[in-house]
């Protein structure tokens, strides 16, 4: 397999104006299309995906936080160490390097990190579906509520997280095939909240089993 960063073009490709410097010294922008919509987004670096492509697995994340805005690199700080040593590496048993990782919007929301907007998530939605056409993944991780409700719409992080669901998807006319898909907490929850730690761990662990072929966590409605 090759490696790809994602797709030139859209939401960041053309620099945008630059606007002053809040960011410690680093040259921070607006991206056009942004500015066209009247979002407050800015960023130092458009935060492409990274992984090799095609490839089977995919993550999905929400936003670049502020190590992630500064590096160019999706799941790079905190978030992002636990994830590559500990959910991915330990509990789903598979490694970084065998796994596409992106997020919904390519750019960091504010110096908050709020989640994005709806106009944000479609100014940079195109570029996600760009990813998704490329990397071709079977297995997907929905890593957080963003995420996972921009897959599958009506998503009930309680009752849905863990479970591997079968998606078809078809953007712009085009068929990618059937996807196993899973929504998972995001790391940072249990960064917040070490409670969460063992949900999010178990999250993970099932995402591995998913990927190895093991039925028992697809979702399966229950009859009351």
């Amino acid at each position: 397999m090759g490696s790809v960063q994602a797709p030139d073009g859209g939401c960041g490709e053309r620099l945008g104006r630059e606007v002053p410097d809040n960011q410690g010294g680093h040259t921070v922008r607006k991206c056009i299309e942004h500015d066209d919509l009247g979002c407050p987004m800015t960023r130092i670096n458009r935060v492409n995906g990274q992984g090799p492509t095609p490839c089977p697995i995919m993550l999905i994340g929400e936003a670049p936080g502020k190590t992630e805005d500064k590096q160019g690199i999706p799941f790079c700080g905190k978030s992002g160490s636990e994830l590559t040593y500990l959910y991915l590496d330990k509990c789903a048993n598979i490694s970084r390097q065998n796994v596409y990782v992106t997020n919904l919007v390519k750019c960091r929301t504010n110096d908050r990190d709020r989640d994005p907007s709806q106009a944000e998530e479609n100014a940079c939605s195109h570029l996600l579906v760009d990813e998704l056409l490329k990397v071709k993944p079977r297995f997907v991780g929905l890593i957080g509520r963003l995420s996972s409700r921009w897959l599958l719409h009506d998503v009930k992080m309680e009752k849905m997280h863990g479970f591997g669901y079968e998606y078809d998807f078809y953007p712009w006319g085009v068929h990618i095939g059937i996807m196993k898909v899973m929504p998972l907490y995001h790391p940072a929850y249990g960064l917040h909240n070490t409670a969460m730690m063992r949900h999010i761990m178990e999250d993970f662990t099932r995402f591995g089993r998913l990927v190895r072929g093991d039925t028992n966590v697809m979702w399966k409605e229950r009859k009351e």
